[in-house]
């Protein structure tokens, strides 16, 4: 990346107005020009979209996509070394174990720091008075939107996890509206999947709430509402110990909020696994007499 803020220092005397106001958007946060349309970006820096265009072909690319391109490689190659270096601090240790474990709770001691209560507060609120949930993710984070879509689904019924690639995908966002609520999950590397559905959730008027590692991600710049949480990488395995911390913390209070509501669904539920006998018991295992 350093060879390209270079270039772009160098060529700084030579751009217009409206070019210089780009080159200080990448230079102050290159994440929004690696995963922003060349529209998006002018829209940022009140330029036209050709504008863009052509300060990424003054820089010697054939055009706006393949700068985007080599930005997007850049930022994935300084991944790839902060984690290396990571790696060659928790090899170094006497014990790899607590190095591992202290690094999750360091990530929970911050989130515990940075996170706000009011805001929780607000996002539940958000929550609580949607007709209609939904729950995306970046393929990566598709665990966790899973299990928190069954959750979701289970206490407070209509939601729905909507991904890309999914047969019911463009009917569910065919049905999004004002009234909804679409929760995202963003964590690197993003994906241009889930920008996409952030966009299309964003023109039907959908609040979107994200939750994402950084003010970088570039999610960030659809959002209405954004929980910060870190993601601690050790070994090249992301941990996300912090963020189920996080959506622990959301479930618990919404199960507050909407008490009478969670109570009466997990009731109805623990009693269709009464009546099937899904659980193990002591009693229903024991020898008959003869």
């Amino acid at each position: 990346m350093k060879d390209l803020l270079h270039k772009i220092e160098n060529s700084y005397k030579e751009f217009s107005a409206g070019q210089k106001r780009i080159a200080d958007l990448f230079k102050d946060n290159q994440i929004v020009l690696a995963f922003s349309s060349a529209l998006e970006v002018g829209k940022k820096v009140e330029v036209s979209e050709s504008t863009v265009i052509r300060w990424a072909q003054k820089l010697g690319f054939k055009g706006y996509a393949e700068f985007q391109h080599v930005v997007q490689q850049k930022l994935a190659e300084q991944r790839i070394e902060q984690v290396e270096d990571e790696e060659t601090t928790i090899y170094s240790s006497p014990s790899i174990l607590k190095n591992l474990l202290d690094a999750d709770i360091k990530s929970i001691t911050n989130l515990k720091e940075s996170l706000q209560e009011e805001q929780l507060l607000q996002v539940v609120d958000l929550i609580g008075s949607a007709k209609k949930i939904y729950v995306t993710s970046n393929f990566f984070d598709y665990g966790l939107a899973h299990s928190f879509t069954h959750w979701m689904n289970m206490v407070l019924d209509s939601t729905e996890l909507l991904m890309q690639g999914d047969v019911q995908y463009y009917h569910q966002l065919s049905k999004m509206t004002s009234e909804d609520v679409l929760i995202a999950f963003a964590f690197p590397r993003y994906t241009k999947n889930v920008m996409n559905t952030l966009r299309t959730a964003k023109e039907q008027g959908t609040t979107i709430i994200v939750i994402t590692d950084s003010s970088d991600s570039p999610v960030t710049q659809l959002a209405d509402e954004v929980l910060f949480v870190p993601v601690s990488t050790n070994l090249s395995i992301d941990s996300y110990t912090a963020v189920h911390a996080l959506l622990t913390s959301i479930m618990r209070f919404i199960y507050v909020k909407e008490h009478e509501k969670v109570k009466a669904n997990l009731a109805r539920i623990d009693s269709m696994y009464d009546r099937k006998g899904i659980f193990y018991s002591a009693e229903s295992n024991k020898p008959i007499d003869d």
